[in-house]
């Protein structure tokens, strides 16, 4: 007999069939809204990123992408991005994707354009470098920099980009730009390095965490700041991921007593050598078998002659 207080109907549920309720067109901009705000669970983080999402108009999803690199990938995966949109909002929402500009306010909220209205606009780099006057002398040293080239397209395009370069610096400067700590270039004055030496710090500290989980494979968080002060959890978790996946190519799925299992073993379990059992190094490479490298004639185990089935076998064990 069936309960006559069901209890209470999941939210997820409730609002999908309310705005169903609501008519075809609210539901369309309804999804068309939800798309735009869910846009990183779409195409990834990195690609929400790098391509804004604008606006639908006329079923045509505009993005806006400064990276023209993604934007020709982007340009190709189009077929696979409209799927996406259209299986996320379930309905077929849009039937392409094109590029544009910022659009800065929208002009109407119809329902066959959803717009994306900008707090603040951009601070335009190439029309306030423009006014940036240069003096004689920095004119004569940008004409005498491509002076050895006997072509006369290249030495005026190697002026034009000096002479750009110089209207950029000075421009950096009044927008209070300052040197960057470690090469001297202008860098935002919010920051203290350039994205150039952050790179390569980043790299360097990284390099040295892996470093100490080669000599340390279990060290944790706190054991690595010992040598690296400025280990954060996340960089280590990153960094031991990519090593597990590196090392456990080269382990053998039934290799249980090399240097390199062992190793393996301590980096992803973050065990001590004292600490390293049988069962422990039966359990991970269980764990990790489709990782290892798996010979042709390998038949893998049933999971019970590996880990013990019930509370009383672990007891036995």
């Amino acid at each position: 007999m069936a309960k006559r207080t069901p209890g209470l109907e999941p939210v997820i549920s409730v609002i999908p069939r309310w705005v169903h309720g609501k008519g075809r067109p609210f539901e369309k901009k309804f999804f068309a809204h939800w798309v735009i705000w869910h846009w990183e669970d779409i195409v990834g983080s990195y690609n929400a990123r790098q391509a804004e999402p604008q606006g639908i108009r006329n079923e045509i999803l505009y993005l806006y992408c400064w990276n023209s690199v993604l934007r020709n990938e982007l340009q190709m995966m189009q077929a696979r991005i409209v799927d996406q949109v259209n299986q996320y909002a379930a309905c077929p929402l849009i039937r392409g994707i094109a590029f544009s500009r910022r659009w800065e306010q929208p002009e109407s909220d119809g329902i066959g354009e959803i717009r994306i209205a900008h707090q603040q606009k951009e601070y335009d780099w190439g029309r306030q470098r423009k006014r940036i006057a240069l003096s004689e002398e920095e004119q004569r040293e940008a004409a005498a920099l491509g002076g050895g080239a006997e072509d006369t397209d290249i030495r005026e395009k190697a002026r034009i980009l000096y002479a750009r370069q110089l209207q950029m610096n000075r421009l950096r400067k009044e927008r209070q730009w300052r040197p960057c700590a470690d090469c001297g270039r202008l860098c935002p004055p919010e920051q203290e390095r350039c994205m150039s030496c952050r790179s390569r710090r980043q790299e360097e500290r990284a390099a040295a965490v892996r470093q100490v989980l080669r000599d340390i494979p279990w060290a944790r968080c706190g054991e690595v700041r010992e040598y690296v002060p400025d280990c954060t959890p996340k960089l280590l978790n990153e960094q031991r991921a990519a090593m597990v996946q590196q090392l456990a190519s080269e382990v053998d799925v039934r290799d249980t007593s090399s240097l390199k299992a062992r190793n393996l073993v301590m980096l992803y379990r973050c065990l001590p050598p004292e600490q390293l059992t049988e069962e422990e190094m039966a359990r991970t490479l269980y764990q990790l078998r489709f990782n290892l490298h798996r010979p042709k004639d390998y038949k893998a185990p049933k999971r019970y002659s590996v880990i013990p089935l019930g509370k009383k076998d672990r007891r036995k064990s």
